[in-house]
């Protein structure tokens, strides 16, 4: 009897193996770039008071340079279908509310890895750091350095900002949110998971409403409030202002050198 069970067992572990094999190449290779193009544009932005990024799946930089006017746009595109090249893109509209568009293929969907299918553009852009930026991505990280205020909606992927003239307002699905050095109040409007991260804010750090992840503020000049909070530990320290938690679930609160008042849940 075990004579005869030795055959199926190794029959199948090869199998499982060669399979898990397949899907491991599979994904290795939809990671490349079958098809791939680059895109260099610039957008006259001397009589714009905003500017609107519009990006889908794929990675976004945005790099504040003082005293510009313009917005040079970097832009590579890498897809598993060469229909797909010819379809994607950057559309620019200039004037008083100036806008950069991303053209993918079935946008709807996102990233697709599922049988060796992919569809993505990643994007870097250097804006005038005074301009009012309105930023909309589907998924991929974003990141930010020099720019004035923000207003920035994001599915998934992490959302790094640093040095913003204020004020930045996020809302987030998931993915890590840290955001530094900003002259101006920090409104994080709704997080379903990931930690949130707001560090030196000349102003105040408001946490409306957060699913999951830890929340830490840091060197806050004005207020530090979290309004509600449903898992994770939250954590304030050096708040010139007041320290307070609404509504809090499960995880700790812990604070340190708060010059205002502290007001937590009694059970905390």
């Amino acid at each position: 009897m075990k004579k005869n069970m030795a055959f199926p067992i190794r029959f199948w572990a090869t199998i499982l193996a060669g399979l898990l094999l397949y899907q491991f190449s599979t994904a290795a290779e939809a990671g490349g770039c079958k098809y791939e193009k680059k895109i260099n544009l610039t957008l006259d932005l001397s009589n714009s008071e905003s500017l609107a990024i519009n990006a889908l799946a794929g990675d976004l930089e945005i790099n504040g340079v003082e005293n510009s006017k313009e917005a040079i746009i970097k832009g590579h595109v890498c897809v598993s279908k060469e229909a797909w090249l010819e379809a994607s893109g950057i559309e620019t509209h200039a004037g008083k509310n100036a806008r950069i568009d991303v053209v993918l293929p079935e946008q709807d969907s996102g990233w697709s890895f599922s049988m060796n299918q992919h569809k993505y553009l990643d994007l870097k852009i250097s804006v005038p750091s005074d301009i009012a930026l309105e930023v909309r991505d589907s998924s991929g990280d974003v990141s930010m350095e020099h720019v004035g205020p923000v207003d920035i909606k994001d599915s998934s992927g992490g959302i790094d900002i640093e040095y913003s003239a204020g004020p930045v307002i996020v809302r987030d699905s998931s993915g890590e949110i840290e955001i530094v050095h900003v002259k101006g109040d920090v409104i994080i409007e709704s997080d379903s998971s990931g930690s949130i991260e707001i560090d030196d804010v000349q102003g105040n750090a408001i946490v409306k409403k957060d699913s999951s992840g830890e929340i830490v503020f840091d060197r806050i000049t004005g207020d530090a409030i979290v309004e509600q909070d449903s898992s994770g530990s939250i954590s304030a320290h050096d708040v010139g202002g007041d320290f307070r938690v609404e509504r809090d679930g499960s995880g700790s609160i812990n604070s340190s050198n708060i010059k205002g008042e502290i007001d937590i849940p009694s059970d905390k």
